[in-house]
């Protein structure tokens, strides 16, 4: 018996694996992008017809999202606490990539004189990180990769991030109506999270309407959204769903038996989510797991990275582009993670902790 909710247990799972992977898919799918053609694609895309690397690994993310931050809500019942740690996972990284991408990569890449550079609005615009996170504005600076094959962009993830936070909104609006702490409630949190999905609102004029499906975001067959929905659903279903490496096989068996029907996509996304699970689970992965997160300092900087590579040497293959820019992503993620993202996180928790010991403390002498 392996149930879903073992995995969820602290120290109990491999999801640090499964971040680290899909963020190298997405780096790795981005590669096929920013390089000039070399006669190669994605071969999963191929595969499939649908979705790339990028695609899954992105899926993933929000797969394993809508997982874990619905039980960081349900565990902590304070929404002040919910918001203090989400900001602290998401913003000290884009603040970090942010001053990076001012004071190095632009002097070195822009083809502005220095001067022109720094007195540009533009420049100090990146400033703006509330902007970046959530109302999907990118890193772009004067005269950077303006001849790349993906002209301009630092740093095209970032465009999943509002989608992440408004991810995080449905989350703390369903866990405040006391959705999240049973099965049935989850249901209806992913359903309510569903429908603010199926509606878009533009804020300026409070016009209301159904988002325009035929849309996806480029490079995409699907949207992310839903995969956060199915994991607050997984969450709340996580007694009743067991985890085995045989019922894993059978999916990908029935996925290949009907992959050149009309239900194909919908059986790859069944085997896929489900694939996701089993990595985050099984015993036989548990050596594999990485001591440190890496996975959003990768997603963050991996893009830009490849984009200076591109820039330098744009005729390169996407493969020996990856293998030069790898060392150094792997380098910048690792001085986000021990240097910004962990300390923050670090001294967030620990703030908290000692604000819960003082309050129950105080409700202890009464």
């Amino acid at each position: 018996m392996n149930p879903l909710s073992h995995a969820l247990s602290r120290n109990g799972n491999n999801f640090d694996l499964v971040r680290l992977l899909a963020a190298i898919a997405v780096v790795y799918g981005h590669s096929y992008l920013i390089q000039a053609p070399d006669g190669t694609t994605d071969w999963v895309q191929n595969a499939l017809g649908f979705d790339g690397f990028g695609a899954l690994g992105v899926y993933a993310f929000f797969l394993l999202s809508g997982m874990l931050v619905t039980a960081s809500f349900d565990r902590q019942r304070s929404v002040p606490r919910f918001v203090a740690l989400r900001i602290a996972r998401l913003w000290p990284a884009v603040a970090g990539g942010t001053l990076v991408t001012i004071f190095i990569v632009g002097p070195l890449f822009t083809t502005l004189p220095l001067r022109d550079y720094f007195a540009s609005g533009v420049t100090w615009a990146n400033l703006d990180n509330f902007s970046i996170i959530v109302l999907k504005t990118g890193w772009v600076v004067p005269g950077v990769f303006e001849h790349n094959r993906f002209p301009v962009d630092v740093c095209a993830p970032l465009w999943t991030l509002p989608i992440e936070v408004r991810c995080y909104l449905i989350v703390m609006v369903t866990g405040m109506l006391g959705l999240l702490s049973s099965a049935r409630g989850a249901a209806l949190a992913a359903a309510l999270g569903c429908v603010a999905f199926v509606m878009r609102v533009h804020l300026p004029h409070l016009q209301i309407g159904l988002r325009d499906f035929g849309e996806t975001p480029g490079g995409y067959s699907f949207w992310p959204e839903p995969f956060f929905m199915l994991g607050m659903l997984l969450y709340g279903w996580r007694e009743r769903i067991e985890i085995s490496g045989l019922t894993a096989l059978a999916l990908v068996m029935v996925f290949l038996v009907f992959r050149d029907t009309a239900g194909a996509q919908a059986l790859f996304y069944l085997a896929f989510v489900y694939g996701v699970l089993w990595v985050g689970a099984t015993p036989l992965l548990r050596r594999f797991v990485p001591r440190h997160d890496y996975s959003y300092g990768i997603y963050l900087y991996g893009f830009m990275v490849q984009q200076c590579v591109a820039s330098i040497a744009p005729q390169l293959s996407h493969v020996t582009a990856v293998l030069i820019a790898a060392p150094f992503i792997l380098l910048c993620a690792a001085l986000s993670w021990h240097f910004v993202e962990r300390p923050v996180l670090r001294w967030c928790r620990g703030r908290l902790a000692r604000q819960s010991t003082t309050l129950g403390a105080g409700v202890a002498t009464r």
